[in-house]
């Protein structure tokens, strides 16, 4: 068992340094072109692949932390491309994945909810505070999701790609801070919290500006 535990973190550790350089090359490479196209499409399965051994990793050892950003990234990494999916389609509409994708994002919270229950949320105060951020934020996106998908057919082209920006990148993020947090020891430690977040939200920013929605796309949308 425990060989097979450490075949399965060896995994994660190559699929995130994977996901860290392939993440870097997609935001640099031009947009909608063959290295962007091709980068992004290793990022995506080394997140898969990252998130997929950190649940076979976290829940024999009840690492919380591993598990909730593993889930986290892991699902905006799958709406995301979802997004890019949806933005080809003529009719875009929810499928049997999409269901599967909502559910990972409630178990990524209900397992350590009901983790932190059993052994008694006194005594984790400070994971506690970290899935309770984590919580709202994937609750917001799990619900807003839900509750968006009989309007999937009156989003703009645009939409589509803010949506796709904003989760790949947010998936990058988490990824990101999970990785200075476990090879950094900032003083204080709230830098290595922040700072991937502070960094790359100007870059989220940028993008969805970049390729917003023209008033020229507009009004040939209207007509």
């Amino acid at each position: 068992m425990e060989h097979l535990q450490s075949i399965v973190l060896g995994l994660h550790v190559i699929s995130g340094g994977l996901a860290l350089g392939s993440g870097i090359a997609a935001i640099f490479f031009p947009k909608g072109g063959k290295g962007h196209t091709l980068s992004g499409l290793m990022y995506y399965w080394a997140m898969v692949s990252v998130g997929f051994s950190a649940f076979l990793v976290a829940i024999p050892t009840g690492n919380m932390f591993l598990l909730m950003v593993g889930g986290f990234s892991t699902y905006m990494t799958l709406t995301g491309r979802r997004a890019l999916q949806w933005r080809k389609e003529k009719y875009p509409r929810m499928k049997a994945a999409d269901y599967l994708f909502l559910a990972l994002g409630v178990l990524t919270l209900l397992i350590p909810a009901a983790y932190f229950t059993w052994v008694g949320w006194h005594h984790i105060y400070g994971v506690a505070v970290v899935f309770a951020v984590f919580g709202t934020i994937m609750i917001t996106m799990v619900l807003n999701d839900f509750m968006g998908r009989k309007r999937l057919g009156e989003r703009s082209k645009s939409w589509f790609l803010h949506l796709h920006i904003g989760r790949m990148m947010g998936a990058f993020i988490a990824t990101s801070t999970a990785f200075l947090l476990t090879n950094w020891t900032s003083d204080p430690i709230f830098i290595a919290w922040l700072l991937p977040t502070a960094l790359l939200s100007p870059v989220i920013f940028y993008f969805q500006w970049k390729f917003r929605e023209k008033p020229k796309q507009i009004l040939k949308t209207a007509n």
